[in-house]
């Protein structure tokens, strides 16, 4: 037999006032609130089992007061875990004597059961795989409040080869003293071995003995944030589940009574299949099971409607919830025609489908369950209410209603600060050069923007400058907060005038936000410049030249057609070799035409440049001139400045500009200070 005695009235009486009293049962591991108190079996035995019990459980009703959910209050033994490390199932926990997974190996304990911050945790390794369990107080999503445990298990890979590891959670349900329940997934009562997988896992399942009157709702919930769905369910008697660590030939449509015994016992199997897990590396398993959330309205057709409590809609991508919906011939005679509709207010839409559910003829005591999935419009959020309603054709109708708080989606506000106008500075460039652009994103929506994405777009005239990025993340924004990015840009000086900026951000389930604004960029005044301005080169080593190439550009180019310049240097110090066009008098590959590259005379290059001809009139922040290349004759200095400048602009007009020469000077072969 799986329990061990029948426990005699004062045992049990004194049980129940200890755990009035928040206490637990001695030989118990505990933590508890006003709801729920989740039991840890400390060991040796079966050490890191839990159990589950409610203490004030769902606040509406006092029946569920001090109520087993998950069978073992005092130790816990019954439900238990199974690691599969390369094919080999191995029980979590210390070792047993008793049914449920005794032949099967255990690893080692390496940190016993401990409570703190208000878990459970134990940790077992098996060989190379650690496992931490961790069973805590967790929020229902269908209640908002700390009714359920969160059932956690973290791998991790300790070892240098890969392995190839699965998780199984059996959970040995029980309602009360009933032991026997039918569980409720989706629009189904399954009261015989059932097998669910993929599409079919709903995202919460339940247990109650009846409608009218229930003694305990429980619930698991299968998919929330932070948890894991499984890959299988199994729904299954719990003699199955206790003889075979993993895998069993599973009695299809049989019904609850334990394997090799007389006695109804459901239990739940949870299935996470084997995966490769490579060296370091971590996954968790986590899941919840503790009080249901259902809405009732007993009569002769008793009423229940669950739902989450609270859904979020998402812009662009609102998300389906499900929404089930019990009804129970509560009467003493049939009741023919029954049907149950469901009833959405503004806000809400139905995914598919119909409202109403016909379901026939019920007979006295007997249950059916709809199931729909509905869908956030954003048309309204906050406290919204839905309802179902049962007809019948010889009982009188009724109707049950729930609330449902649709949180609104994250809303992204952004601003933009950037300096309105630059100035031109007597040395001819502007200030300040670069410049702080900085983009506050504020969410003012009622979910946490994930995946925050915020991307600054600079027009013609602006560059992004010191290596920033247009693109910046952040993993989230809580609703009501706020997050600066900051980006360095360079005006490049053609061309000028309003210059635009403009920042974009998008989050998961958020319409994306724009901010813009323009700032004033003045001319510069066109300046030929020598590049590099100054430098030290080495003198001729080896017999081999140092050469040297010095290129004329001129920023900004603005309507240039042409320009004329004459180059001096010191002949004793440096030599030119050639003189190579600049991008200036090309025009897609083709060189243009007049162009000389100047009259050679000692220390004086004259009349260096052209016109671009038929090419149209060229404006570009900077652009080469011409570049001549020098030949290191002797170390000393010498400038290199520039004479008799023309620049042609559009109308061959001469255009005002500014000249600025440059500096080489050529180390001794010793080197110079």
């Amino acid at each position: 037999m799986r329990r061990l005695a029948p426990w005699s009235a004062a045992v049990l009486l004194s049980v129940l006032v200890a755990e009035a009293a928040g206490q637990a049962p001695s030989g118990a591991l505990s933590t508890s609130n006003e709801f729920i108190r989740i039991r840890v079996n400390p060991g040796p035995q079966e050490a890191g089992r839990f159990a589950v019990d409610t203490t004030g459980g769902d606040p509406s009703r006092s029946a569920d007061d001090n109520q087993v959910l998950i069978y073992g209050s005092r130790e816990p033994w019954t439900s238990f875990t199974t690691v599969l490390v390369d094919g080999q199932p191995m029980v979590f926990g210390g070792p047993t004597s008793r049914r449920a997974g005794k032949e099967a190996p255990v690893g080692v304990i390496t940190v016993a059961p401990k409570l703190s911050d208000g878990a459970i945790t134990c940790v077992v390794r098996f060989g190379e795989i650690e496992v931490t369990q961790e069973v805590g107080l967790a929020r229902s999503p269908t209640t908002r409040v700390k009714d359920a445990a969160r059932i956690a298990y973290q791998i991790t890979n300790r070892g240098q080869s890969e392995h190839v590891v699965g998780l199984r959670i059996v959970l040995d349900t029980m309602l009360g003293s009933n032991d026997g329940a039918p569980l409720r997934a989706g629009a189904n009562a399954i009261s015989r071995a059932t097998q669910l997988t993929g599409s079919d896992l709903p995202d919460y399942w339940q247990a109650f003995d009846s409608l009218s009157q229930p003694a305990v709702i429980s619930q698991g919930t299968l998919r929330a944030p932070g948890l894991t769905p499984p890959d299988r369910l199994d729904m299954v008697d719990w003699g199955s589940l206790a003889d075979a660590p993993w895998d069993f030939p599973f009695p299809q449509g049989a019904d609850f009574t334990r394997r090799g015994e007389q006695e109804q016992d459901t239990a739940a199997a949870l299935y996470w299949n084997p995966t490769p897990l490579r060296p370091g590396e971590s996954r968790t398993y986590a899941t919840l099971y503790g009080v249901g959330g259902v809405s009732l309205s007993p009569a002769q057709l008793s009423l229940g409607l669950t739902a989450p409590a609270e859904v979020d809609y998402q812009y662009e991508e609102a998300r389906a919830f499900p929404v089930v919906a019990y009804v129970e011939n509560s009467g003493g005679f049939e009741s023919r025609g029954t049907a149950c509709a469901l009833e959405l207010p503004k806000g809400l839409k139905l995914e598919q489908g119909d409202a109403k559910v016909e379901f026939g003829l019920l007979k006295p005591g007997e249950t059916k369950q709809a199931s729909w999935r509905a869908i956030p419009t954003g048309e309204a959020t906050g406290g919204l209410r839905i309802a179902a309603k049962a007809t019948s054709e010889n009982l009188e109708p009724n109707r049950v209603e729930r609330e449902i708080t649709v949180n609104s989606p994250p809303y992204l506000l952004l601003t933009m600060s950037a300096p309105e106008r630059l100035v031109v500075t007597p040395q001819n460039r502007y200030s300040p050069n670069p410049f702080d652009v900085t983009v506050t994103a504020r969410n003012t929506g009622g979910q946490v923007a994930r995946s925050l994405v915020v991307m600054l777009a600079v027009g013609d005239g602006l560059k992004l400058a010191d290596g920033s990025q247009a693109v910046q993340l952040s993993e989230r924004l809580e609703p009501r907060a706020e997050r600066s990015f900051a980006w360095r840009v360079a005006a490049t000086g053609m061309p000028t005038g309003e210059l635009a900026l403009s920042a974009r951000a998008t989050a998961a389930g958020a319409k994306p936000a724009e901010a813009r604004r323009t700032l004033s960029v003045p001319w510069l005044t066109p300046e030929l410049r020598i590049y590099p301005a100054d430098q030290t080169v080495p003198p001729a080593t080896d017999g081999l030249p140092t050469l040297l190439p010095i290129a004329v550009k001129l920023a900004p180019a603005r309507e240039f057609l042409g320009a004329r310049v004459s180059v001096t240097y010191d002949s004793a110090v440096v030599e030119p070799l050639y003189v190579s066009r600049g991008e200036a008098f090309v025009e897609a590959g083709r060189l243009l035409s007049p162009w000389t590259a100047g009259s050679w005379q000692p220390g004086r290059l004259a009349d260096v440049g052209g016109e671009r001809g038929e090419a149209p009139v060229l404006n570009a922040p900077e652009v080469t001139l011409f570049t001549i290349v020098f030949m290191v004759k002797a170390p000393g200095e010498t400038a290199v400045a520039l004479e008799q400048t023309q620049l042609l602009g559009e109308g061959r007009e001469d255009v005002a500009h500014r000249v600025v020469g440059g500096h080489i000077k050529v180390r001794t072969t010793e080197g110079t200070r």
